[in-house]
C-alpha cells in the first residue's frame, strides 16, 4: 500500500492522480502548517468527561465552553451506570445490521420513548445524527423532485440531499424570501422538501419556522428540521426550535443528534410510521450499518429520561447561555444573537480568531475556533456553548478571559490591516 506517495505514472504520463484533491487540499495543509508551528486548534485533546471543567490531555483543568454537552448529562453518574448496564447485559457490540440480528430490546425503547417524547408515530436510530440526515434525505425525492436547502444548514444535510435522486437548490440563509423565489420556479408538479436547521450549530441562529413552514403549506411541500442543537435546549418540553416557534405539528421529520443533550453518539429521525418504514427498508446508513452499540443507547435512553424529567436543567441551561451573553457584552465582546446554548463571538478575521483562541486557551477557557468553511471565508467566531451545570462564577470568569483574549487579538490585527498586510497566525 502507498503511503502518501504518488502511484506509479501510467505508461503514457498522463493520467491524473485520483487522490490529488486529498494530497494536495489546501485546508489540510493549513492544518499541518499550524501542527509543526504549535499553534493548531483543532484536534486538542482531553484527559476527562466533558464536564463544566474540563481536564485536558495536558494536565491542565480548563472552563469548557468548546463541548455540546448542553444538559451537563455525559458525566452523570445515572448515565453512566446506564451505559455500564447495557455493556454487561448486550455486550460491547450489536455485531450487525439493525434488519439481520442488530436489534435489542433497548434499541426499541430508544425509538418508542423518542417517538412517544416527540408526539409522532416512529422513530429510526442511526448510528450517528449525520447518518439520520443522510438516511432520511437520501431515500427522498426522486428526479425531477426537488430539495430546498438552507445555504448554512449543517454539512451532513447537503450531503444526504446531495445522495438523494432529486434536485438540490440552495436558499440563502433564513430568506423567507430567497426560498419563496425558489419554490415559485419549481414545476408545480415537483415533489419538494424543504430542509433547515432548527439551530444553526456555528452562529446559533434559530430558523424561522413558523414562516418556513407557512410556506411549505401553500407550495405543498414537505419540512423537515435537524434539532441536533435545539433537542433539549429550546421548547417548553426541550422539544427544539420546532417546539419554540410554535410549529412541531407542522414538521414532516426531524432529525436529531444524540452526541449533544442526550450525553451520547447516535442519531434518529422522527416522522410517521410510513416513512419510517420506507427507511428502514432502503436507507444505506440504516440497512447496512451495524446497529447502535449498546452502551451509546442505554446512555442516550438515560439521559432522555433525565431531560424529561427534570425540566430545571433545561431552565438552568436557558439561564446560563443568557447569563454568557450578558457576561460577554458587559467584558466587550458581545456575541451573536441567539437564544440556544451556542454563544458566538465574532473575532473579525480568520487570524485573529486563531489568536484570540490560543490566548483564552492560555488564560483557562477552552471554546472552539470556527474559520471557512463553517463560516464565510476571511472572518471568524469563537463558538462557546455552555452547560446546564456551569455556575455563574465560571461563566464570568470565562467571559472575562474569552473577551481580553478577542480584544486583544482584534487590537493586533488592526495595525496590520490598516498597512493592508496579514499577519501570520498566531
Amino acid at each position: 500500500m502507498h503511503h502518501g506517495h504518488p502511484p506509479t505514472p501510467s505508461p503514457t504520463g498522463g493520467r491524473r492522480d485520483a487522490f490529488a484533491p486529498l494530497l494536495d487540499n489546501p485546508l489540510a495543509a493549513l492544518f499541518r502548517e499550524h501542527d509543526r508551528a504549535g499553534v493548531a486548534t483543532h484536534g486538542v485533546p482531553t484527559g476527562g468527561a466533558p464536564e463544566p471543567v474540563t481536564v485536558y490531555d495536558d494536565g491542565v483543568p480548563r472552563v469548557n465552553l468548546g463541548s455540546n454537552n448542553y444538559l451537563g448529562l455525559a458525566g452523570d453518574p445515572r448515565v453512566v451506570e446506564a451505559a455500564v448496564d447495557a455493556v454487561r447485559r448486550f455486550g460491547t457490540s450489536t455485531s450487525g445490521s439493525r434488519v439481520l440480528n442488530g436489534t435489542t430490546r433497548l434499541h426499541l425503547q430508544l425509538e418508542e420513548e423518542l417517538a412517544d417524547h416527540y408526539g409522532v408515530e416512529a422513530a429510526v436510530l442511526t448510528s450517528s445524527g449525520v447518518n439520520a440526515n443522510v438516511a432520511l434525505l437520501s431515500t427522498a425525492g426522486g428526479p425531477g423532485d426537488a430539495l430546498l436547502v438552507d445555504a448554512h444548514a449543517h454539512a451532513s444535510v447537503h450531503a444526504g440531499a446531495a445522495a438523494s435522486r432529486g434536485t438540490v437548490v440552495r436558499f440563502r440563509h433564513n430568506s423567507l424570501e430567497s426560498l419563496a423565489q425558489r419554490l415559485g420556479r419549481l414545476d408545480p408538479r415537483a415533489g419538494v422538501v424543504v430542509v433547515v436547521d432548527g439551530v444553526y450549530s456555528m452562529s446559533g441562529e434559530t430558523a424561522p419556522l413558523a414562516g418556513l413552514a407557512d410556506l411549505c403549506a401553500v407550495h405543498g411541500a414537505r419540512l423537515v428540521v435537524d434539532e441536533a442543537h435545539g433537542l433539549g435546549v429550546l421548547g417548553e418540553r426541550g422539544r427544539g426550535a420546532a417546539e419554540h416557534c410554535g410549529v412541531l405539528d407542522r414538521v414532516d421529520a426531524v432529525t436529531l443528534a444524540f452526541s449533544k443533550s442526550l450525553a451520547s453518539v447516535g442519531g434518529a429521525v422522527l416522522t410517521s410510521r410510513a416513512v419510517a418504514d420506507g427507511i428502514r427498508a432502503s436507507a444505506v446508513p440504516y440497512v447496512f450499518s451495524a446497529a447502535n452499540e449498546p452502551a451509546g443507547v442505554g446512555a442516550a435512553l438515560a439521559a432522555l429520561r433525565i431531560l424529561r424529567a427534570e425540566p430545571e436543567r433545561r431552565d438552568r441551561l436557558r439561564e446560563n447561555g443568557a447569563r454568557l451573553r450578558v457576561e460577554l457584552s458587559v467584558a466587550g465582546a458581545p456575541p451573536l444573537p441567539g437564544s440556544g446554548a451556542v454563544v458566538a463571538v465574532p473575532t473579525g478575521s480568520e487570524e485573529a480568531t486563531a489568536a484570540a483562541w490560543r490566548a483564552a486557551y492560555e488564560a483557562g477557557v477552552y471554546c472552539n475556533a470556527v474559520a471557512y468553511p463553517a463560516v464565510p471565508r476571511g472572518q471568524g467566531v469563537l463558538r462557546l456553548s455552555v452547560m446546564a451545570t456551569h455556575t455563574a462564577e465560571q461563566l464570568q470568569a470565562a467571559a472575562s478571559s474569552v473577551a481580553a483574549a478577542v480584544r486583544s487579538a482584534r487590537d493586533a490585527q488592526a495595525p496590520e490591516r490598516a498597512l493592508g498586510g496579514r499577519l501570520a497566525v498566531a
